[in-house]
């Protein structure tokens, strides 16, 4: 697999909000070799959030292709992973947020999704915040 020597199977980025985690993967996937596909699961809920969407979109280049998916993650990554692919999931923190705000079952989706990525045909990079590690003003 083209890159495969500068990139696990699978990969956690980690930090604080607003660190560059998301600059990092995207950089990452860009220099793989693979085709670069963001499963976006953010949800334009706020003017500030929509800015933040807009700001993303504007960095990745044409050759991305973009999947909005809030949940569920697992049949996305199913749909879209393969061998000469390499996918960036951007952010677990808002997916699992959704989750949880829709009354949603959180261990049932992490299970699901910690089970499926073992199987994946192609890399996947996750992106996450640490919670705790940063401060974001109001």
């Amino acid at each position: 697999m083209p890159g495969s020597e500068i990139l696990a199977k699978t990969l956690l980025v980690l930090g604080g909000a607003r660190s560059g985690k998301s600059r990092y993967a995207q950089r990452l996937a860009e220099s793989s070799g693979l085709r670069p596909v963001l499963i976006a699961t953010a949800e334009a809920s706020d003017p500030e959030m929509e800015a933040r969407i807009r700001l993303h979109a504007a960095v990745r280049g044409a050759q991305w292709t973009v999947i909005e998916e809030q949940a569920p993650l697992a049949g996305a990554l199913w749909r879209e992973a393969c061998e000469d692919r390499i996918i960036v999931v951007d952010c677990l923190t808002l997916w699992l947020s959704k989750i949880l705000v829709d009354n949603g079952d959180a261990a049932s989706a992490t299970r699901q999704l910690a089970q499926s990525v073992a199987g994946l045909p192609g890399p996947v990079i996750f992106v996450s915040n640490e919670v705790g590690s940063g401060i974001v003003p109001e």
